[in-house]
């Protein structure tokens, strides 16, 4: 059934127009054509719009049932009242799937007037998306049916990260902040009221989808705990790492949920419990929320073995407040084995540090491999599980050559490497932006580094403690 909306081969945007808001811009049907046309759909698009017959070239039909073809998929961009008519309609046509983009429904005390959308769709075999929602884009599918101004985006990355919001504005934003990031995508879903279609419905459907690989979740409540603990369940049977960020720890911030999306936030202890049981990897930061995915896109096939890390940076500053945070999650950084440290002692100078945290010092730059036969020295070692990578102040065209051996090293072990650059950013303006395309995990505080690896080891255990008892 979602693969008649998240593949669709055919799309009707219903409220298309060549006219103009009384402010001088395109209605909101046009935006969403204009921005499925600029993302190259491959498939059959057909405005949908009484007063004209064509529109960017297409053929405009007075109403959906007057399309000659089948319809996978139905963008419903009228007003709310109007909505529930061209629902019926969709029913008559045999349309698939719809999204409704309308607000003024239960979250704006309008709950009859869902409950009519709700039967409209269900008498005429539609499932939905919405209502009050941005849509969803699929990147894997070049389908751009959506609204929010991160569309204005010439392109998105493709990649296996499927990303739910409750929330179609912060989503939007968040994507594109993770696209600037260099993450890769598989799909956006703006659920809006979820009237019809829940979070766990697409959760159910992702945890099957071969392009997604990691879901993230902006969440503000859950509809149906049941189904959702089902869908969290298939997630994990399948491997495949779910991160959330839910609101709702306030009174203020739940009230504001239900005024959004008329959802019940529920109880916070409840669902951190279900998040332990079935693996699901819970921020605490809203900011964290797309970062950790991406890492976790990154690392999946490299989750550290144990809590064991190892810390190289060139100050014992910085190294120190690394090793605090991974005293702080429950990271250990332990003494490397002698004969490590004698082989360490080629590379780095004699005031420098060898046990771990290692102080390569700045005196590294002395040696043309230095800094790359100590990276490849502790990722050797047994003891250590994970490696992170620690950068202070430098520039250019220092800073590409940490890019270019960072990568190196990383791409070369199979245990999880993160860097933390904590120097000024506008000094790496080539190496920074590189590390991203080279899919490097890059933090830019040694707590956020840390905290990722801890999600990594986490998911880990959790993995590791789900194949033990289903022996």
């Amino acid at each position: 059934m979602l693969d008649a909306m998240i593949r669709a081969r055919s799309v009707a945007i219903v409220g298309a127009s060549q006219q103009k808001t009384e402010t001088g811009g395109d209605k909101l049907g046009t935006v969403a054509l204009n921005y499925l046309l600029a993302h190259n759909y491959p498939g059959k698009v057909y405005p949908v719009n009484p007063k004209e017959t064509e529109i960017r070239g297409l053929a405009c039909y007075p109403s959906v049932k007057d399309i000659p073809d089948d319809i996978d998929l139905a963008l419903i961009a009228v007003p709310a009242k109007a909505s529930v008519a061209v629902m019926k309609d969709c029913g008559v046509k045999g349309v698939k799937t719809a999204i409704v983009l309308a607000s003024g429904f239960s979250e704006a005390g309008e709950p009859e007037l869902e409950a009519d959308l709700i039967a409209a769709a269900k008498e005429g075999g539609v499932r939905f998306c919405g209502p009050n929602t941005n849509g969803m884009i699929s990147i894997a599918n070049d389908m751009v049916c959506c609204t929010s101004m991160v569309c204005a985006m010439p392109r998105f990355n493709k990649g296996d990260i499927a990303f739910l919001t409750q929330s179609g504005a912060v989503g939007g934003s968040m994507l594109g902040t993770g696209n600037e990031e260099q993450g890769g995508f598989s799909h956006w879903i703006s659920v809006g009221n979820e009237a019809d279609l829940q979070v766990a419905d697409y959760l159910d459907y992702l945890a099957d989808d071969a392009d997604t690989k990691v879901v993230a979740l902006f969440i503000e409540g859950i509809r149906d705990p049941g189904k959702f603990t089902r869908a969290c369940a298939k997630a994990a049977q399948a491997g495949k790492p779910v991160v959330v960020y839910k609101i709702g720890l306030s009174e203020v911030s739940a009230a504001a949920a239900a005024s959004h999306t008329g959802a019940m936030v529920g109880s916070d202890a409840v669902f951190d419990a279900v998040c332990r049981k079935y693996g699901v990897v819970r921020v605490d930061d809203a900011a964290d929320l797309l970062p950790t995915a991406i890492t976790f896109s990154r690392l999946l096939d490299k989750l550290p073995k144990g809590p064991r890390m190892g810390l190289i940076g060139p100050s014992g500053g910085i190294c120190g407040v690394c090793a605090d945070e991974c005293h702080r999650f429950g990271l250990d950084v332990p003494e490397l084995p002698q004969s490590a440290q004698e082989t360490l002692k080629q590379f780095i100078p004699p005031f420098g540090a060898l046990r771990n945290p290692i102080d390569v010092t700045q005196q590294i730059r002395s040696s043309p491999t230095g800094y790359q036969d100590t990276i490849r020295t502790v990722l050797e070692q047994d003891t250590i599980d994970g490696v992170f990578l620690l950068v202070t102040m430098v520039g250019e065209p220092r800073a590409s050559f940490y890019c270019d051996i960072f990568t190196e090293a990383a791409r070369a072990t199979g245990k999880p490497v993160i860097i933390a650059w904590t120097g000024a950013q506008s000094l790496a303006a080539q190496a920074i932006p590189q590390i991203k395309r080279n899919q490097m995990p890059l933090y830019f505080s040694a707590r956020g580094a840390v905290r990722a690896m801890r999600a990594l080891l986490d998911y880990r255990r959790f993995l590791d403690a789900r194949g033990e008892d289903n022996r």
